[in-house]
């Protein structure tokens, strides 16, 4: 679209569009080596923005419950040793005749006999055979969360790509603004070397007044300059903090007209709505979610019955002034090793706490569930808004593209008279600012229905797509 027309010493001449490439949200551009664009901005997000590694990390927190429930399956090994002394003695002086125990080993007074030392422990291995499906419904419950965590992370992908992007679009908005004040200032101060030199003329055409609201007019578009070149350093900021770089950097950006990224028409209603309910993230997590506190519930159903183990141990004992007795039939704690191997049975009866823990995890179950049908219809609330403020912001655009020609032809022609001395100068001012109002408008409305669209992708998790892709 082309801009106010500017003063070329004494005669008019226009400013032509630029015209470039238009920029899709996944796409790439390629540009110079000092120039950002939004796909280059976008990569850089994801490769180093500092919520993003905090989400990804949240996923390894969840794997690491996947894996402590699925060593549940895995045997268990325990081993206990203890080394003590001294100890008294516990000798007969012939081995298995218990008659012949030494007066030392009697024990009774302050005589240990020989001292000595002993050592005792034991072994045990036990390895699942049947838990009931316990172990099974406790690794289904982490796999949902490890899920429910990593569609947690391509929210958080989604919303970094948007806040790029709306910050890149703040950018091309001001530039788009202070190319036009820049164009509008130039306009205004060839206007009002003109009037000047018709009041040294003392010309009848222009009166004092006429210069002073022309002045006032230019101090104003100095003020909104100095608006936008604030808005502007501030959407750099944001930029160098989502990007991860230091707010020293300095950056340097590809132009967009803002028209080039806008569609004819906004996509069907049912169609992005369906894509909200099979694509976005959130709700796909809160499935993951209802998920594991279904696979949670039958969990806590399933400890009301027994787990059945198989079974090895070993016990041994040694003391080394001890007698070591090989019958049988006499009882030897001194010096042993028994080992055996069977089926065992363990059953925790606390079964009424048990019960109340089943009737809780049903309760969080119901919860859940609630709040993911809660979820799902606000977010068709939310895309059917988005849409609807999307084909408004069009239609607007219509309406206002109209207005914007409309203005600039009547700036346009008023500046023609006046340069040669049969314009109007309160016209001229009145046709300006009618002209600044409809241009400022038309590029803010464009800016609104950019962010529209791209919050459109956010709802309907093609942002999300699009960035776990590049990503």
């Amino acid at each position: 679209m082309a801009g106010p027309p500017v003063a070329c010493q004494r005669w008019v001449c226009y400013r032509r569009p630029n015209v470039s490439l238009v920029v899709a949200f996944a796409g790439f551009v390629a540009v110079g080596a000092d120039e950002l664009d939004l796909p280059q901005l976008v990569d850089l997000a994801l490769d180093r923005n500092l919520h993003i590694e905090a989400s990804v990390s949240q996923v390894a927190e969840a794997e690491t419950l996947l894996d402590q429930a699925a060593a549940a399956a895995y045997p268990t090994f325990q081993l206990q040793t203890l080394i003590g002394g001294p100890t008294s003695e516990a000798k007969t002086a012939v081995r298995n005749d218990i008659s012949t125990i030494t007066p030392q080993s009697l024990g009774g007074d302050l005589n240990f006999g020989e001292l000595g030392f002993a050592v005792r422990g034991g072994a045990q291995i036990f390895v699942p055979i049947s838990t009931f499906g316990k172990i099974r419904r406790a690794k289904r419950a982490t796999e949902s969360l490890v899920e429910a965590a990593e569609h947690q992370s391509d929210v958080t992908r989604a919303q970094v790509v948007y806040d790029v992007a709306r910050a890149f679009w703040t950018i091309q908005l001001v530039e788009s603004l202070l190319s036009s004040l820049a164009d509008g200032q130039n306009t205004l101060e060839g206007i009002l070397e003109r009037v000047e030199e018709l009041l040294d003329d003392e010309s009848a055409q222009v009166t004092e007044n006429d210069r002073l609201r022309l002045e006032y007019v230019l101090r104003t578009l100095s003020v909104r300059e100095a608006e936008a070149r604030a808005a502007r350093k501030q959407a750099t900021a944001a930029l160098l903090l989502l990007t991860g770089l230091p707010q020293t950097e300095e950056l340097s950006f590809v132009r967009r007209p803002l028209y080039e990224a806008i569609p004819a028409s906004a996509p069907p209603l049912e169609l992005v709505i369906e894509q909200a309910r099979l694509g976005r993230p959130d709700l796909a997590a809160l499935r993951a979610v209802v998920d594991a506190q279904k696979a949670f519930a039958q969990f806590r159903a399933a400890g009301l019955l027994p787990d059945f183990l198989l079974g090895a141990l070993v016990n041994f004992a040694y003391q080394s002034n001890a007698t070591d007795q090989t019958n049988p039939f006499i009882f030897d704690p001194y010096n042993i090793v028994d080992f055996g191997l069977g089926v065992g049975l363990r059953w925790e009866l606390n079964v009424v706490q048990k019960l109340a823990e089943l009737e809780q995890a049903k309760a969080e179950l119901s919860t859940r569930r609630v709040q993911e049908e809660l979820a799902t219809g606000a977010a068709e609330l939310e895309v059917r808004a988005i849409h609807a403020g999307l084909e408004g912001n069009l239609e607007r655009l219509k309406q206002l593209g109209r207005a914007n020609r409309a203005a600039s032809g009547w700036l346009t022609s008023n500046v023609l008279a006046y340069d040669i001395g049969t314009g109007d100068a309160a016209e001229l001012i009145d046709a300006f600012l009618a002209w600044a109002a409809s241009e400022a408008e038309i590029q803010t409305v464009r800016y609104d229905t950019i962010l529209e669209l791209a919050s459109l992708a956010r709802a309907t998790g093609r942002l999300a797509r699009e960035a776990g892709a590049r990503d």
